[in-house]
């Protein structure tokens, strides 16, 4: 719209003449001179052009402006609430799922943002989705693979996600998680973290089954998260990853201390 040259009214200065609109600021000559104001809000308040038309265009963006920052507030009000509610629920024990990627699938499913929980082998639901029933707001996606032809041992870490804020696995029917749109990280393919060195391995042989996913405990995904930090640290990954690992040991009340215990293998 152009402005410039426009005539306009105001309620204390009489009338003037836009000289200039740079951003949010426009820039009206008066008589006693010069005077600069916010656009488009001073149109609301003070200020009136000659030409309605424009008039009523100025105030019909002013007003779609307050509708969307008024519906970002609330969203934001929202998060928040979601957030509280999350950092003060009953943080439950192998609460964290650690999923099977094929590997052709590997990078698809990092494209995905989603992971499928599989099926039921057997009984009454074989062949329905698996209802991830531990996973709840605190919870993270670990996603990991085993390269075609190599022993489960060689087991490597692909990324992991959050949950979104509003799932809760007991509802889950479709099988498929999706990931929060925040909380995700992805590690090169080149700098995979090794999966069972999370676990203690005396007297164990690495084994996953036939499962698509295993829960484990928050205290291991901490030391994971820990460890994709220090693998990002330096690129334009390594803020996201600490933002992440941060988010995930607070809603989990985790201290930097428990970090360090070994984890169990059954885990």
């Amino acid at each position: 719209m152009q402005l410039l040259g426009q005539p306009v009214r105001h309620n204390a200065f009489g009338t003037g003449v836009i000289t200039g609109l740079s951003g949010n600021i426009i820039t009206i000559d008066f008589a006693q001179g010069e005077k600069r104001f916010q656009y488009p809000d001073a149109f609301s308040r003070f200020l009136t052009l000659k030409d309605a038309g424009k008039q009523n265009e100025i105030r019909a963006g002013y007003e779609r402006r307050l509708r969307a920052e008024r519906a970002e507030r609330q969203k934001e009000l929202e998060r928040q609430e979601r957030l509280g509610k999350i950092r003060s629920m009953k943080v439950t024990p192998y609460s964290q799922a650690a999923f099977d990627i094929p590997w052709k699938e590997a990078k698809a499913a990092a494209e995905a943002d989603a992971v499928s929980t599989g099926f039921y082998l057997s009984g009454y639901s074989k062949d329905r989705p698996r209802i991830p029933s531990r996973l709840k707001p605190n919870s993270a996606c670990l996603l990991t693979t085993l390269e075609t032809g190599c022993e489960e041992k060689e087991r490597r870490i692909l990324g992991a996600f959050m949950v979104r804020d509003d799932f809760w696995g007991a509802y889950c029917r479709e099988g498929m998680i999706r990931a929060h749109d925040r909380y995700k990280l992805y590690l090169p393919s080149g700098s995979m973290l090794p999966y069972w060195n999370y676990f203690e391995q005396e007297e164990f042989v690495p084994r996953w089954g036939k499962v698509v996913f295993k829960y484990f405990s928050s205290r291991v995904m901490q030391r994971i998260l820990l460890d994709m930090c220090g693998v990002m640290d330096g690129t334009d990954q390594g803020e996201t990853a600490a933002e992440f690992c941060d988010y995930f040991c607070a809603i989990n009340r985790l201290s930097a201390e428990q970090a360090q215990t070994k984890a169990t293998a059954d885990e």
